[in-house]
């Protein structure tokens, strides 16, 4: 079995850790519906990916680094709105860093049951916890 899955895209890398059953997400630039398209897909493939590496689906843990996402055009946040709410993307958990305070607000309204931090390590750390969600 593979020690990751990557998916590399302009805007955006996605990966997979098997071992920590972790999907690790990397945002970039200022995205327009096309990309939001390409990035609904490539989710939906990694996600397809996880039962055959151990981790049933929903039992992963994902973290979104946003430190190099803009502040989003209002006709893409309907779009992300919409993959968000998706049930079949769903996280056991879900860790946003950010160093926006605008972006953390926008992540935030589209998806309200999130954790915000400012840095990669104690994002990772709440991941791999049980406890809930930091206020």
């Amino acid at each position: 079995m593979p020690d990751s899955l990557t998916l590399d895209d302009a805007a955006f890398t996605i990966r997979i850790d098997p071992a920590r059953k972790l999907l690790d997400i990397d945002l970039r630039g200022l995205w327009d519906p096309a990309i939001v398209a390409r990035f609904r897909d490539a989710l939906a493939t990694m996600l397809g990916r996880l039962p055959a590496l151990g981790c049933p689906l929903g039992q992963q843990v994902t973290l979104f680094d946003m430190t190099q996402f803009a502040v989003q055009p209002r006709e893409v946040l309907p779009l992300l709105e919409q993959i968000a709410a998706n049930p079949g993307v769903s996280s056991r958990r879900i860790a946003i860093v950010a160093n926006s305070m605008l972006l953390k607000m926008q992540a935030k309204r589209l998806a309200p049951n999130i954790a915000l931090f400012e840095a990669r390590d104690p994002a990772l750390a709440w991941l791999a916890e049980d406890g809930p969600a930091p206020r």
